[in-house]
């Protein structure tokens, strides 16, 4: 190997870009770094075995380095990403851990107020699936309407300050409300008997 071509394969050991190309499929980028443009690598991620923790792909012009084996950019891998003038960091509270997604939606825990928030874009939906049963534990505050298509059951008291409406019936203690009869009803001031 030539003293030029040494030095080369140093200079590509560890090279600056950006992403120019994606191939989702195959979970591979190629990076732009000044008049270079790598061949299809992949890039980090934090675990790719059996447990899968993280589907992120790189954004087109996101800033990231290169690692090339011995120098040989076919052999290399991509480590990402690097803040830059166009994109800045989504926080700067040492105690906040943030998210921030394409279309605006926040997931962030502050371990400082011990808070975690989930904000998602008008007209987003959220959907949390466990056929084994889904458990809240702490006080629950419902800001909107609340539709519940299977059987309710409450095994406290319920406080309402609003009209409770039933389409069918209503039943206390075995009685029912649309259907019960008195007992001793008579004509005049009298008070009838209590509910059959």
């Amino acid at each position: 190997m030539t003293r030029s071509a040494a030095l080369d394969r140093i200079a590509n050991l560890i090279r600056f870009g950006t992403v120019a190309e994606r191939d989702l499929t195959r979970a591979l980028v190629r990076v732009r770094s000044g008049g270079l443009l790598s061949d299809w690598l992949p890039w980090l991620v934090p675990h790719a075995g059996a447990g899968r923790t993280d589907w992120s792909p790189p954004a087109l012009g996101e800033q990231v380095l290169v690692l090339c084996v011995e120098g040989d950019a076919t052999a290399g891998v991509v480590l990402r990403a690097l803040y830059s003038d166009d994109v800045a960091p989504p926080a700067n509270a040492g105690d906040v851990h943030r998210s921030v997604y394409a279309d605006g939606a926040v997931v962030e825990y502050d371990a400082a107020a011990h808070a975690l928030t989930a904000t998602l874009p008008a007209g987003a939906t959220a959907t949390l699936t466990a056929d084994g049963g889904i458990t809240l534990n702490g006080p629950v505050t419902i800001n909107g309407t609340c539709d519940i298509s299977e059987t309710l059951t409450v095994a406290a008291d319920i406080d309402s300050s609003g009209t409770l409406t039933a389409s069918t019936d209503v039943v206390g203690g075995g009685i029912s409300l649309k259907g019960h009869k008195h007992t001793g009803v008579q004509t005049g001031s009298g008070v009838t008997g209590g509910p059959q």
